[in-house]
């Protein structure tokens, strides 16, 4: 079985049933997209188990099925091969069989805490006319063509398919973000990094890494995929950057420190003009997105462009064309006379940042409403309440994604950084409205001229998840519609 062999090169692999030999046709671990031919991997999930559609992929067309466990032989033509840890494997067996096209690519990773989604989109922009694949938490991109993003980083197999995709269109750059998750559960295992960016870690995850050392140690994967060690890009302004710096090399940068440093030096409620310097050598310009974190978010794109070759100068004059990214401090206009903007922001390092950026340039008040994902991350929940009790003039607590974890729950995990310690409330700063909905109307209703209402914590995200059920719901979309019912009543 010549074709089994070159697919399953470099993975031990046990042949359970040598079925028709055949060539095969194309590869998914989604047993609805099979078609005649195709080799079906049967991958256990957190929720679904693979193994229970082999059935329904044999009947699909199926000619081959891969397993991580011994399964029944449905049919004597049909090849099955035991593959131990096959998620694990499953990047290098789809590379395998499409020929390994990522390695045609110059392949760009970055990870972190907060600010990953706008540095790939900071990055694309300062690449200038040059076409990508574009591959992240809003979205999967491959030139013009975009494809909805169910995880950060998809799957491996779905992402040397993208590669291969790009190389046919004769495009060779792919920018990526790369989360903790993927590096943890081998999704980029086929992938080496030319050059690599850290922005900085904060708590997070830590339902799945357990420890800060553990959600830290996955980060760190990705600078060991390197080609060249020398090519990292690291925030040094951050202890977690500046480690990995000291232990790999390549470009520190940070706020008034490191190779390539940074600095605001005038701001305004639409802009800021920032002191860029690199190599003894003094650049201003002026951006359109605010804050320090957006500043940091600029020097790490800058900062890969530097390891890819780019001319400085050429590409600092870009930055003045980057626009906002999409549920990313992006702004809700129905020409009212208070601001309202929507931020993903959904840990605590992630709302102070946004909320002292708007503490910088407010004239009225800051409205915050916020709530806290359930069924995991509750480490993250106190930090949050703590952000917005500190930076926010007022704030209304609600529901983000509760899934099936009671919401009384969530808020009260929340709510402890309002309460003084004998747990009564310490303010009349904040309200308790679990619909969210209500919450963002009351918001926008209670608000007065130059205030500033900001929702965060979902962002670009069009759905919410209650209970078992998932509907739609867009921060913007509701934002602009009760802006619209205000305005008209008016």
């Amino acid at each position: 079985m010549k074709d089994i062999e070159k697919i399953l090169k470099n993975i031990e692999y046990k042949i359970l049933n040598s079925g028709k030999e055949m060539e095969f046709t194309g590869m998914e671990y989604d047993s609805r997209k099979i078609v005649e031919g195709n080799i079906f991997a049967a991958l256990d999930g957190s929720t679904v188990d693979g193994h229970d559609y082999i059935e329904k992929a044999v009947s699909l067309g199926a000619r081959c099925i891969l397993v991580s466990k011994e399964v029944e032989i449905l049919n004597k033509e049909i090849t099955y091969i035991l593959v131990e840890d096959l998620r694990l494997h499953l990047g290098v067996i789809a590379s395998n069989f499409y020929d390994w096209p990522q390695n045609k690519m110059t392949v760009i990773g970055i990870t972190g805490t907060n600010g990953k989604t706008t540095t790939t989109y900071i990055l694309e922009k300062l690449m200038g006319d040059i076409e990508v694949a574009r591959i992240g938490t809003v979205e999967y991109k491959i030139g013009n063509k975009v494809i909805p993003a169910p995880n950060t980083t998809p799957e491996s197999m779905d992402l040397v398919k993208m590669c291969k995709e790009s190389i046919e269109k004769n495009i060779n750059y792919l920018i990526m973000e790369v989360s903790s998750h993927a590096l943890e559960m081998g999704r980029v295992a086929m992938l080496n990094f030319d050059v690599a960016g850290f922005t900085n870690l904060t708590i997070d995850h830590l339902d799945f890494h357990k420890t800060v050392d553990g959600y830290f140690n996955a980060k760190r994967k990705l600078f060991l995929k390197l080609k060249d060690k020398s090519n990292g890009v690291y925030n040094i302004g951050d202890k977690f950057g500046k480690k990995l710096y000291d232990e790999f090399g390549g470009l520190g940068f940070g706020e008034n420190v490191g190779d390539l440093k940074g600095k605001t030096i005038e701001i305004t409620n639409s802009s800021q003009k920032l002191s860029i310097t690199y190599d003894n050598k003094e650049y201003i310009v002026k951006t359109n997105l605010l804050g320090k974190f957006n500043m940091l978010n600029i020097l790490t794109g800058l900062g890969i462009c530097i390891k890819l070759g780019f001319d400085v100068e050429e590409t600092i004059n870009k930055i003045k064309k980057i626009e906002g990214v999409p549920g990313r401090f992006e702004g809700v206009n129905c020409g009212q006379d208070f601001s309202v903007i929507v931020d993903y922001a959904h840990t605590g390092d992630g709302l102070s940042n946004i909320l002292g950026a708007l503490n910088e340039i407010k004239n009225g008040r800051i409205i915050t409403i916020f709530g806290c994902g359930g069924n995991k991350g509750r480490d993250k929940r106190f930090g949050m309440g703590e952000a917005s009790a500190r930076l926010s003039d007022y704030t209304i607590l609600s529901s983000d994604n509760p899934r099936t974890e009671p919401l009384e729950s969530i808020m009260s995990d929340i709510e402890k950084a309002f309460l003084d310690k004998n747990n009564k409330k310490e303010t009349e700063k904040y309200e308790i409205i679990p619909d969210r909905g209500e919450a963002i109307k009351k918001a926008i209703m209670m608000a007065k001229k130059d205030d500033i209402v900001l929702i965060a914590g979902k962002g670009h995200e069009v759905t919410q998840t209650v209970g078992e059920e998932t509907f739609d719901f867009d921060d913007r979309i509701v934002a602009r519609q009760c802006l619209e019912e205000m305005l008209a009543n008016i």
